[in-house]
């Protein structure tokens, strides 16, 4: 007996033919041997995409979104706006898939199908920035140079590695910045290259197996770092090692809360989830599980 009654799923008709193509190939079978009735849709906007996601989201028991960490953020955005919508799936198609690795779905279309039509629907926090949403995360900084930076064809060309490649410039490029913080309630003033506010566990395919980053805990972990040092460097790729005591760390500070306020004497860009448009001063607040998501079955200490 199928699992779904109307399962939707949409994707960006711009993400490339290859895309479009493994998407079609290797999901669909798998979703429609699940569904008794499986709609398609193809956007060629990102306006276009956010309404079609609300709209599918009105009657759908599920919606698959096929697509990278910025089509993840547009579907995020859009359900924001609605009462108790659709629970989604993310089947990863993009270049770093960053929330799709903290849920441990897997980035191979075939497999990533049938571990989500066999798995949970589990609450999400989201956060709530400037009247907006993100799903993963929110940074100024080193990172936005870093999106900004990225050729495009050498990420066409090499994946993932290009961030590393567009990340490691900007770092050498980078200069420090003070910013004020206000932490739940408690007045922080720091000074850094890269500020951060996670709540998924992964940027730029690199990954934070850190127990204080859960996105199901009713928290948002903000990390400042200090300097572009190669110190600076080495504390932050250590962050990948779980045995890792942040108190400890010498050039990265670490916070938890669940309001964040971020002041910056001139404005500065955001990226939330990969994708600028916003600039500070930012209020944030975590939403707690205020998105359902479908992920693989999990040990049970998993979010």
């Amino acid at each position: 007996m199928p699992k779904f009654n109307r399962s939707v799923l949409l994707y960006n008709g711009n993400a490339g033919q290859s895309t479009v193509d493994s998407v079609l190939r290797l999901a669909v079978p798998h979703i429609a041997q699940a569904s008794h009735s499986l709609e398609i849709i193809q956007t060629a906007s990102p306006e276009e995409f956010e309404r079609a996601c609300q709209i599918a989201a009105m009657d759908a028991d599920i919606l698959f979104i096929a697509g990278g960490d910025g089509t993840v953020h547009s579907a995020v955005r859009a359900l924001a706006e609605i009462a108790d919508p659709a629970p989604i799936a993310i089947l990863p198609s993009g270049t770093a898939n960053d929330f799709a690795r903290t849920l441990d779905i897997p980035l191979n279309l075939d497999l990533a199908a049938p571990a989500l039509i066999n798995g949970d629907i589990k609450k999400i926090d989201t956060g709530k920035i400037n009247g907006g949403s993100f799903l993963n995360f929110a940074g100024i900084g080193v990172i936005t140079d870093a999106s900004s930076n990225i050729d495009p064809t050498l990420k066409e060309r090499y994946g993932k590695i290009s961030y590393f490649m567009s990340a490691l410039q900007s770092m050498r490029q980078a200069t420090p910045f003070s910013v004020d913080l206000k932490i739940d309630g408690i007045s922080y003033a720091e000074e850094g290259v890269l500020v951060l506010v996670m709540n998924g566990k992964s940027i730029g395919t690199h990954n934070f197996p850190m127990a204080t980053i859960d996105p199901a805990d009713g928290l948002l972990d903000l990390f400042v770092i200090q300097t572009s040092s190669l110190a600076a460097i080495r504390e932050w790729f250590s962050l990948a090692q779980p045995e890792v005591v942040t108190e400890e760390l010498e050039h990265i500070t670490h916070y938890q809360g669940q309001s964040i306020s971020i002041k910056t004497k001139e404005k500065l860009d955001v990226d939330t989830d990969g994708e600028i448009y916003l600039k500070t001063p930012l209020d944030i607040e975590i939403q707690p599980g205020s998105l359902k998501m479908l992920i693989p079955k999990q040990p049970e200490d998993f979010i």
